[in-house]
C-alpha cells in the first residue's frame, strides 16, 4: 500500500514539473517599442505567430525595424500595461513624373488614333500637329464631272420626202423630227484636273494659306445633217411677218443641196487662295475655318454653219450658185468674290474622312458675243458677204455686257487611306453650284424676219427680230476626286 502511494505521487511530481516548464514565465514589458539583442529565431513559414512569414524569414530581432510589438503580433499585451502609440505621421506623397510625349507621328504605327494623346495641360508644350505631319502639302487628282447642260431651241430639222414646201420641217408640223438638239447640250462627263497645295505658318500647325486649281476639259458636240438633195433637212425660225412657223432649206429634192453644222463647246476653269485657322483640335481631328479668295469661269459656245449649193429648180437663182450661212453665239461668265467655309477632317487608324463647305459671293462679269455672216458665190462672180446670218441678224448682232451679283455654294467630301504618316490617297466628291450665269443656247431667239435675211434686195420691213434679251440660269458642276496627297 505504501508502495502504492509513493509511486502515486513521484508520478504527480513528475507532471507538475512538466507542466510548470511549459508556462510562460512573466516578463515586464516597456511601453515603448524598444529592440531587444537577442539571438536571431527562425520562424517557419506556416507559424500562426505572423501574419506575413515571408517577411520575417530569417530576419533577427535585431533588424532595423525590427521589434517585439510588430515581430510578434500573436502576443497580446494586457490592456492596463498598454501604452498607447502615436500614429505615425504619412510621408508626403510624390507627384508622378509626367510620362514622356510621343508625337502623333506614330499614330499608325500605334495603331490608330486613341491610343496617344497630348494631355491638354502639356500642349503648349508639346505642340502636336493636328494632322498628318509635314508643314508642305501637295494634293493633286484627277477631276471626273459634268455640268449642267445648256438649254438650246430647235437648230434642225428634217421631214420625209414628199412633203410639200411650205410644211417641210416646220415646228409643230406632225412629220417634221428634230435632229439637233434631242436633249440637253454639253452635260457629259468629261475630265479635269484638280491641285491643292498649301503651307503652315507654325509647326503647331494651327495657321496657314492654301490655293487650288481646277478644271474641267472642253466639252464638245458636233452634229452634222445634210443631203444631196434626196432628203428633206432644214433650220426651224418663226417668222414675225405672218406669225406662222417657217423654214430654212438646207437639203429639198431638185432646190438645194447642202449640209448644216452645229459645233457646240462648253469650258470650265476655277480656284482661289484661302487663308486657314484651325478651331478646334484633337489628336485625330481638326477643324478649321477658310477665309479667302475665289475665282471661276464658265463659257459656252454655239456655232451653226451652212454649206448650201443651189439646184436647177431653185427659181431666181443661178444653178451651182453656193452659200456659206454662220450664226455664232458665245458667252462668258467670270465670277471674282470673297470665299468663307470651313474643313473638317477626322482619323480612324489608318483611314480617314474629310469635309469642306462653304459658299463665295461677288461678281459675275456676264459677256455675250452675237455675230453672223453669209457669204454668196455665183458662178463667175467674185464672193460676196453679208451681215447677219439666220438667227444672227443686225438686229441682235453686237457684244453685251453686265456685272451681276452671284453666290457660289460649294461641298466637298472624301475618304482616304493613309498609305505612311506623309502620304494618303482618297476618292472623292464635289459639288458647286454657279448662280447667275448666262449660257449660249439662251441667247438664241427664233423670231426672226425674213426681210433681214442676206441679200436683202427689196429691203427691211417689219420688226426687227430677232433680238437680244439677256437671260440667266444656274449651273451644278457634279465631279468624283481621285487623288494623292504628300506632306514635307
Amino acid at each position: 500500500m505504501l508502495i502504492r502511494f509513493l509511486g502515486g505521487a513521484v508520478i504527480c511530481a513528475t507532471a507538475v514539473g512538466v507542466l510548470s516548464a511549459q508556462s510562460p514565465i512573466p516578463l515586464p514589458i516597456e511601453t515603448t517599442q524598444t529592440t531587444i539583442p537577442i539571438p536571431a529565431i527562425r520562424i517557419d513559414v506556416g507559424s500562426p505567430l505572423t501574419t506575413a512569414p515571408s517577411r520575417l524569414m530569417n530576419r533577427p530581432f535585431g533588424y532595423p525595424g525590427t521589434t517585439i510589438s510588430n515581430a510578434l503580433p500573436a502576443l497580446q499585451m494586457p490592456p492596463a500595461l498598454a501604452k498607447p502609440t502615436q500614429p505615425a505621421k504619412p510621408e508626403p506623397m510624390q507627384e508622378a513624373a509626367p510620362a514622356p510625349h510621343t508625337p502623333n507621328t506614330h499614330l499608325l504605327a500605334n495603331g490608330g488614333c486613341g491610343a496617344i494623346a497630348c494631355p491638354p495641360a502639356a500642349c503648349a508644350a508639346c505642340c502636336d500637329p493636328c494632322g498628318p505631319p509635314g508643314r508642305l502639302w501637295i494634293d493633286a487628282g484627277y477631276w471626273y464631272g459634268t455640268i449642267t447642260g445648256q438649254n438650246v431651241p430647235p437648230l434642225v430639222s428634217a421631214a420625209p420626202p414628199g412633203t410639200p414646201r411650205a410644211q417641210a420641217g416646220a415646228l409643230g408640223q406632225p412629220n417634221t423630227t428634230v435632229l439637233y438638239p434631242t436633249g440637253k447640250v454639253n452635260d457629259n462627263w468629261r475630265s479635269g484636273f484638280y491641285l491643292n497645295t498649301g503651307l503652315w505658318f507654325d509647326k503647331c500647325q494651327t495657321c496657314g494659306i492654301e490655293g487650288n486649281l481646277f478644271f474641267l476639259g472642253t466639252s464638245r458636240e458636233r452634229s452634222v445633217s445634210g443631203s444631196d438633195g434626196t432628203n428633206i433637212v432644214t433650220r426651224p425660225f418663226f417668222n414675225t411677218q405672218n406669225g406662222m412657223p417657217d423654214t430654212q432649206l438646207v437639203s429639198f429634192p431638185n432646190v438645194l443641196a447642202g449640209t448644216v453644222t452645229v459645233d457646240s463647246r462648253s469650258n470650265f476653269i476655277g480656284g482661289g487662295v484661302n487663308f486657314i485657322k484651325n478651331l478646334c483640335c484633337t489628336p485625330c481631328s481638326r477643324f478649321d475655318l477658310l477665309v479667302g479668295y475665289h475665282y471661276m469661269s464658265l463659257e459656252d459656245e454655239i456655232n451653226i454653219r451652212e454649206n448650201l449649193t443651189s439646184l436647177p429648180g431653185q427659181p431666181n437663182v443661178t444653178p451651182g450658185t453656193q452659200f456659206v450661212v454662220n450664226d455664232n453665239f458665245r458667252t462668258s461668265n467670270t465670277f471674282n468674290g470673297v470665299n468663307i467655309g470651313v474643313s473638317t477632317d477626322r482619323r480612324y487608324s489608318h483611314w480617314y474622312l474629310g469635309a469642306r463647305a462653304g459658299v463665295a459671293l461677288g461678281n459675275v462679269h456676264q459677256q455675250v458675243d452675237i455675230n453672223g455672216s453669209t457669204t454668196i458665190t455665183s458662178p463667175g462672180f467674185a464672193p460676196r458677204t453679208f451681215s447677219g446670218g439666220l438667227l444672227a441678224q443686225p438686229s441682235n448682232i453686237g457684244t453685251y455686257e453686265r456685272d451681276r451679283f452671284a453666290a457660289i455654294p460649294w461641298l466637298g467630301v472624301r475618304l482616304g487611306l493613309h498609305v505612311t504618316p506623309r502620304i494618303r490617297t482618297y476618292v472623292g466628291y464635289d459639288f458647286m453650284y454657279f448662280s447667275n450665269v448666262v449660257r449660249a443656247g439662251d441667247q438664241i431667239d427664233l423670231r426672226v424676219n425674213p426681210t433681214q435675211i442676206p441679200p436683202r434686195t427689196n429691203g427691211v420691213t417689219g420688226p426687227a427680230f430677232p433680238t437680244f434679251t439677256p437671260r440667266e440660269t444656274g449651273a451644278a458642276i457634279n465631279a468624283i476626286r481621285f487623288g494623292i496627297e504628300a506632306r514635307y
